[in-house]
Formats: structure tokens, C-alpha cells, sequence
């Protein structure tokens, strides 16, 4: 019923959006398979024909459990089990029970482990009654140590074609979902131990670089996302090491009340994440407004863990589900809209939904577990999720990295342009100002090649040009003025238009003959292009004459009209002659 309503909600809400029609098939196989769930029929004996797992769940008896001890023997058995009122199942609030089942070994094997898992059970004793009156006993549980680390298996002896009586007392203040009962050889559950071992380490291993990572950069960039990235992998780590009880086997601590207060926390750190991560509150503020519900309800149920620690996995499922469904919700929304980034969001999502789907129903008793040793199949779903969620963010960096790339870019170009002359497409008054300054305030030079010079230069001609042929004439001169100034072929000269027909050079001043060469030949191309007595009139400066930029300025100022003057008056000569050339003829 309670799928059946959410499935209602998902479809009413988001009918149209694409995500209805993604929830809808993940709640109708749900749906079918509680259909389909029965209880397992219970046989007399269990026949052990090979070294290979066998569930005994699927025989055997579930039983009450109160005051009773153990049988003596295996005679007594019959009559202590018709004292006991049967169950089909465990109570996932908890409880104490005892669970009883017949084995045949027809098998060469003689070693076995018997493994008590799929869930965390406090304390489990066990005794195998076997024909020759002998009595195999062992303690397992959360409480006790383990001889296989991370698991509750222990090692027993049933020799080859006899049988044996197994009994088991268990309890546990919760069950997390239904217990299982594998009976294996110690061979091959020696090799399945060291590979779930090997791939549960290597996860934690994974989430903890992942956030030490994260944290790095959030300690450079500043970026709250990266911060609550890497306190909820911290959270995810250790809501998972106390799953596989890292504490309990490396510290010896156990204390179930806090076992689930890290997945409490993490709708709450994860929502920190993705609502600053993909600008959930400016994109979708409606969106944000329900992943508000993550921050109060598990904080509000968190004490469960202290007041009522049978209903905290039922809770911690409940605001774990809300989450993920509305955690995916929000990425898809985003990379819909065209958040690129958020398209690792979906599949990481996916990643923690899919193992979500197989294993939350069990922890609130709607389903058994569909896969061997969940935890660690959603362990990995969780480490999956940590990748993709790190590949989201740095596809944030790289876009990042672009846009500030194209703003540097586009900063480059807006001071490119107000240091340009827009007329001539030379360096500005504004551009000079600066690049003169720097030269000024270098140390005292000390040797010739690295004096400089300023020139000023100003055009004589132009507003007869302007006044005879009109402005447009007059920008054709500033500019193809600027084009031969801007072709001397000098290392180290810069020319600046710095207002109207005036225009600079600074140039080392060891390139002064080059540079005076340069302007007499310019002042012959101007000529031959159609500007008609147009000269050049300049002055210089060198950096050794002055001790300041104002006083080089001035010096070159007053020197370039010295040298205007004596040049207009040579004009004036030449023209002269070539009057009284003319009458004379």
C-alpha cells in the first residue's frame, strides 16, 4: 500500500516531466515482487551435497524466544522446540529468537562455517548437536569476536554422512532486515571473506581520498559545495564502517545507539551539497523549498537512535528514500535546463537508487533481500555515487576555468581597446602615459644601450590638409602617417597617436640615427602618396638629460618646435628660389 500511494505522488506531481515515467517501473517491480513474496516452505532435513553455499532459511524453524536454555542433548531437542510457539519471520524491531534446523552432510567435506548474516544481530549462540553425542558450540554477533574479520562466521565439524542438530539462540534490538543462515565449506568462505574484505576496504579507502581531496580544494577555492562534499563522504564513510563494524573489530567499541546517526546525516549533508552545488534556490526555488523537509525531519528523528533504537533503521530508511528520490528529481531538473554538471548528478543518484531500490524495502520488512550481503552491494552503489559526484565537480571546474578563461579574454580586449587609438589602430595617450612612466621609473641606466629616448612629432600641414580637402582627407594622413611610423624597423620602439596630429616614439637611444633616417624617408612617402608639402617636424629627449618625465617631455617639446620653426623657414627658401627660378625664365 505504502508503494502504491508513492507511486500516486510521483505520478501526479511530475506527470509529463520524464520523471514520472523513470520512477514508475522502479516502484511496479516493487510492487510485483511484494506480490510474488512468500515465505519459504520449511523441510525436515537439509542435505549438504557439496561445499557450496546453502541458505538453510529456506528450511528449518523460527521460534520465540524467552527464558529457555540450551538443550543438554540432542535427545531433549524434540520436547524443548514443542515448548517454543512457532514464527515465520524475525520482528525487524527486534527481539529474541531461536531457530532450529536438521543437516545431513553427503558430502567428502568435514570443515564448515556456519555464517549468521544480512543484518546486524547483536548476539548469536550456537550449537550443533552431532550423532556421537558430542556438542559443537560457538558465540557470534556484533559483541563477540570473530574469527573472519567483518564476518559472524565461525568454523564447525560435521564429518562426512552423519548428521547433525542446529540450534540457534539470537537477538538484537533491531534487524535491519530478515536474517540469513549460510552453511558452507571453511575453503571456499575463507576465499569469499577475503574478497568482500579486499572490495569493502578498497571502497573506504576510495571515500576517504575522495573527501581528503575535496577538502584540499576547499581549502584554496573557498567553494561551500567542495566543504559539503567531503563532510557528507566523511558521514557516508563512517555510517558504512559502523555497518561492517569497523569500530567493533578494530577498537573493540560497540555502542548501537550511534550506529545510525551518520545516516541521519547524510539527507541532510548530501541536500548542504546539491542544493548550493546546482543553485537549487535561484533555478528552482520550489525544488529547494521541499529539500528543506531533508535538513528538519531526520534532525527531528535523530534521537531515535537514543529513545527508541528499534524503530531508528525504519526511520533512517524512510528520510533516506525521501531524499534520493527528490535529490534525483532536482539534478534532472537542472541538467534539463542545461546545467551540464548535473548530468553526473543523475547518474550518481542512479547509482545510490538502484541498490536503494533492492535494499531499503527490506529494512522496513516489505521484502527479503533480493542480493547476497547487500551492505556491501550498497556500499559500492554509495562509492559509486562519491565518483560520479567528484566528476560533477570538476566538470563545475572546467567550466569554471572556461568562463574565467573567456572573462580574462574579454578583460584583455576592453584594455586592448583603451589602449588604442580607434583612428590609426596605434597605442593611445592613455597607453603612452603608462609605458612611460614604467621607462622613468626604472633604476638609473647606466650604460648607453640602455638610455631611451622620446621623440615628440607633430605633422605640419594638416589643417591646410583639413581646411583644403576636407577631414576625411585628414584621417587618410593620421593614418597612413601611423602605418609608416608603426613599420619602423627598430627593436624596441614604441609609437603612441597621443592627441590630433601629434604623435611619439620611445625608442632606445642607441637607435636614434635609424629612427631620424626612418622619419626623412616617411616624410618622402607621404609625399608620393598624394600629401603634398606635408612635413614632419620632431623633438628629443634622452632619459640621461632629465630627472623627471615632465622635464623629458619639455625638453623634447621645446625641441621639436625649434626644429618646426627652422624647417618652416627652410620651406619658405626653397619655395623663394623656385619663384624667382620660375620669373627668371
Amino acid at each position: 500500500m505504502f508503494l502504491k500511494i508513492v507511486f500516486f505522488l510521483v505520478d501526479k506531481q511530475y506527470k509529463g516531466t520524464g520523471i514520472a515515467s523513470l520512477a514508475s517501473p522502479c516502484i511496479s517491480a516493487l510492487l510485483v515482487l511484494l506480490c510474488l513474496y512468500t515465505p519459504a516452505s520449511q523441510g525436515e532435513v537439509v542435505s549438504i551435497l557439496s561445499g557450496d553455499m546453502t541458505v538453510l532459511n529456506q528450511s528449518g524453524q523460527l521460534y520465540h524466544a524467552g527464558d529457555e536454555v540450551f538443550p543438554a542433548t540432542a535427545a531433549e531437542i524434540p520436547s524443548f522446540i514443542t515448548q517454543l510457539s512457532t514464527i515465520s519471520h524475525v520482528d525487524l524491531l527486534g527481539g529474541s529468537y531461536w531457530y532450529y534446523v536438521e543437516l545431513r552432510n553427503e558430502s567428502d567435506i568435514t570443515t564448515w562455517v556456519m555464517n549468521p548474516g544480512g543484518t546486524l544481530i547483536e548476539n548469536v549462540d550456537v550449537r550443533l548437536y552431532l550423532e556421537n553425542g558430542t556438542i559443537e558450540i560457538f558465540k557470534t554477533g556484533y559483541t563477540a569476536d570473530h574469527d573472519y574479520m567483518l564476518h559472524y562466521g565461525k568454523n564447525m565439524s560435521l564429518p562426512s554422512g552423519s548428521s547433525g542438530k542446529l540450534l540457534l539462540r539470537f537477538e538484537s534490538p533491531y534487524f535491519a532486515s530478515f536474517p540469513d543462515f549460510e552453511w558452507l565449506s571453511a575453503a571456499d568462505f575463507k576465499k569469499r571473506v577475503a574478497w568482500e574484505n579486499v572490495l569493502a576496504l578498497t571502497a573506504f579507502g576510495a571515500l576517504l581520498t575522495l573527501a581528503l581531496y575535496n577538502t584540499l580544494i576547499f581549502t584554496s577555492t573557498r567553494d561551500k559545495a567542495y566543504f559539503y562534499y567531503s563532510i557528507y563522504l566523511v558521514a557516508y564513510f563512517l555510517a558504512w564502517a559502523f555497518t561492517f563494524h569497523l569500530p567493533a573489530e578494530l577498537f573493540h567499541f560497540h555502542n548501537l545507539q550511534i550506529h545510525y546517526i551518520p545516516f541521519f546525516l547524510l539527507p541532510v549533508l548530501n541536500t548542504l551539497f546539491y542544493v548550493e552545488f546546482l543553485d537549487l534556490k535561484s533555478r528552482f526555488p520550489r525544488l529547494a523549498t521541499l529539500s528543506q523537509v531533508n535538513y528538519w525531519l531526520p534532525l527531528l528523528l535523530l534521537p531515535s537512535c537514543f529513545i527508541a533504537i528499534s524503530y531508528a533503521h525504519m526511520l533512517a530508511t524512510l528520510v533516506i528514500s525521501y531524499w534520493l528520490v527528490l535529490a534525483l528529481i532536482s539534478s534532472i531538473a537542472s541538467m534539463r535546463s542545461g546545467f551540464r554538471p548535473a548530468r553526473y548528478f543523475v547518474l550518481a543518484f542512479i547509482a545510490l537508487l538502484i541498490p536503494g531500490v533492492m535494499i531499503l524495502p527490506a529494512n522496513v520488512g516489505l521484502l527479503p533481500d533480493l542480493v547476497r550481503n547487500s551492505e556491501l552491494f550498497t556500499l559500492y552503489g554509495g562509492t559509486f555515487d562519491a565518483i560520479l559526484l567528484a566528476l560533477a565537480l570538476a566538470d563545475r571546474i572546467r567550466i569554471l576555468s572556461s568562463e574565467k578563461d573567456q572573462a580574462l579574454q574579454s578583460m584583455h580586449k576592453m584594455l586592448a581597446i583603451t589602449r588604442t587609438d580607434h583612428l590609426t589602430g596605434i597605442p593611445n595617450r592613455h597607453a603612452f602615459d603608462q609605458d612611460f612612466i614604467q621607462v622613468i621609473d626604472q633604476p638609473p641606466l647606466k650604460t648607453s644601450c640602455a638610455q631611451r629616448t622620446l621623440y615628440l612629432i607633430d605633422l605640419d600641414g594638416m589643417k591646410r590638409i583639413n581646411d583644403t580637402y576636407g577631414h576625411l582627407r585628414g584621417d587618410d594622413l593620421l593614418r597612413t602617417f601611423a602605418s609608416y611610423l608603426s613599420k619602423i624597423e627598430v627593436d624596441g620602439c614604441k609609437v603612441y597617436r597621443i592627441g590630433g596630429d601629434e604623435f611619439t616614439i620611445i625608442a632606445h637611444t642607441t637607435s636614434e640615427a635609424d629612427i631620424n633616417a626612418a622619419i626623412i624617408l616617411i616624410e618622402k612617402r607621404l609625399d608620393e602618396n598624394g600629401f603634398d608639402n606635408v612635413g614632419i617636424s620632431y623633438g628629443k629627449a634622452n632619459t640621461h638629460e632629465c630627472k623627471s618625465a615632465n622635464d623629458m617631455i619639455g625638453l623634447a617639446d621645446s625641441r621639436m618646435y625649434e626644429y618646426k620653426t627652422s624647417h618652416r623657414l627652410a620651406r619658405t627658401d626653397d619655395k623663394q628660389a623656385v619663384a624667382i627660378a620660375a620669373t627668371s625664365r
